[in-house]
Parts: structure tokens; sequence; C-alpha cells
């Protein structure tokens, strides 16, 4: 599976130096939401947390203590 980033710390599927763990990743388009550009180097994001699943647009979101 490639590398896939994510800065969404409190996600269950987050690990250090922002990866994601998740074995399937599901991925709105921009249209519906969103704010980074795909250009965006990593280096430049920081952690960020996000209360439910509508936080982000990643559908494979899951909250660490949920």
């Amino acid at each position: 599976m490639p590398e896939v980033a994510c800065t969404v710390n409190n996600c269950k599927y987050w690990t250090q130096n922002n990866l994601c763990t998740a074995k399937q990743i599901i991925v709105q388009n921009d249209s519906q939401g969103g704010g980074i550009s795909p250009n965006a180097s990593l280096q430049n994001l920081t952690a960020t947390p996000a209360n439910s699943i509508d936080d982000t647009c990643c559908q494979t979101f899951k909250p660490v203590n949920g």
C-alpha cells in the first residue's frame, strides 16, 4: 500500500510522522471540502485534531477514543 499522509492527530489511524495506517482510504474531491492544496509540502503541515468525520475530507476518519 502506498504511504498516505494525514495530519489529523486524533484519528484512530494516525501515527507519528503524520502517516495513516488505515487499510482503506476514502477521499472526497475538493468540491466537497478541504482547503489544503494537493501540492502542499508535508513538512509545512502540522498535526490538526478533528471532532468528527464532518471536520475532515477523509471518510475513513474515526476518533481515537470512539
